[in-house]
């Protein structure tokens, strides 16, 4: 329902901004990009919320783990411990038939404070020291397991922000880019019919000349292609800040740049190039390189599907949609992480350029 309330609505504004039979302009399309992109801007706070969530969740599953095994262990050591204090309370009821002993016999009351004063005035430093440990590990277990309680409650509580503010960069960004796109759509099937009718336009020039040149030199000429520039990533609107060299669970640092987005949103290639290793990985989830006719090589990951026809060794355009965005691999909302190569060399942050290609 609130995606339809948006198309609706975007359906209204271009209807007051865009006369009927109109063609899009490249600054109605600027102009619509930026306000789709200054939704995107504000939301760089929930953005920072969104990080510092993710990185406390981390830290509380490490802490949860580290607590249960504690638990884990302190069960196993109780278990030996009451062992070694039943052993020695049949002992002493064997060799001396005392009532002191038969008082011990059951473990779970060596915690009383009159069982454990009769114990103790008939045991040995060694027996002193199997009841201490026993008291301690029971209490030390208690009181692990109270923390264990408590960090799972709070986790919860943090899971809960994450999801909220996840859901609010989502609702703003579909919103911003259901308008975009509608106005986005009519420019695209308008350029691809300008393309056409110049491309038929180069061919006919390109035939005129070569039958010029094969009458004056006795040859004919082959035409080149002319290099392509770089593009954004995204179609439509995408939110994103300079997370480069900030740490990361497991002792990693990013090394790359995280643009969200919502679900599905068409990727396309940033320059014309080759697609390469279309692959899947654990932590990037789908994701492929795309290596640029200029030397550059731009990683996509986290992807939701590759578009049609897309495989590797494939050429591709700038600006020809390579995929869609999502979640795969580890991350928690959907997302492109992208990763920046020039020339093939180091990993160098794309922070710079994707400002000036998306915003």
């Amino acid at each position: 329902m609130r995606r339809l309330a948006a198309g609706l609505l975007a359906l209204l504004i271009l209807a007051q901004t865009v006369p009927a039979g109109a063609e899009v302009t490249q600054q109605e399309l600027a102009d619509a990009r930026a306000k789709a992109q200054a939704v995107a801007d504000e939301l760089q706070a929930e953005l920072i919320l969104l990080d510092q969530a993710q990185v406390a969740q981390a830290g509380f599953e490490s802490r949860i783990a580290a607590i249960e095994a504690d638990v884990t262990d302190r069960v196993r050591r109780l278990a030996l411990v009451e062992f070694a204090a039943r052993e020695r309370a049949v002992s002493m009821y064997v060799n001396a038939g005392t009532s002191q002993a038969q008082t011990v016999l059951d473990i779970e009351s060596i915690s009383d404070r009159d069982t454990r004063n009769a114990y103790l005035g008939a045991v040995v430093d060694s027996d002193r020291n199997i009841v201490n440990e026993l008291e301690f590990l029971q209490a030390d277990r208690l009181a692990l397991q109270t923390e264990l309680d408590s960090l799972k409650e709070e986790q919860i509580g943090v899971q809960a922000d994450l999801d909220q503010t996840a859901a609010i960069i989502m609702a703003r960004l579909e919103e911003a880019n259901d308008e975009f796109q509608v106005l986005y759509d009519q420019w695209w099937r308008e350029e691809q019919e300008r393309i056409r009718i110049a491309e038929e336009e180069r061919k006919r020039a390109a035939a005129a000349a070569a039958a010029s040149a094969a009458a004056a030199a006795g040859y004919t000429s082959s035409a080149g292609i002319p290099p392509g520039g770089r593009t954004c990533p995204f179609i439509g609107p995408s939110s994103f800040r300079d997370s480069w060299g900030e740490p990361r669970p497991g002792g990693r640092t990013h090394t790359g740049l995280d643009m969200v987005a919502p679900n599905g949103v068409p990727l396309v290639s940033i320059e014309t190039g080759t697609i390469w290793s279309p692959n899947w990985h654990y932590a990037g989830g789908l994701g492929l390189y795309i290596r640029g006719d200029s030397g550059d090589v731009y990683y996509y990951a986290h992807m939701s599907a590759y578009a049609p026809g897309i495989s590797d060794g494939v050429r591709v355009g700038a600006g020809q949609i390579v995929g869609y965005n999502g979640a795969t691999g580890n991350a928690a909302v959907p997302h492109l992480h992208l990763g920046y190569r020039p020339g093939g060399g180091p990993l160098t942050n794309p922070y710079q350029l994707m400002a000036k290609l998306c915003r």
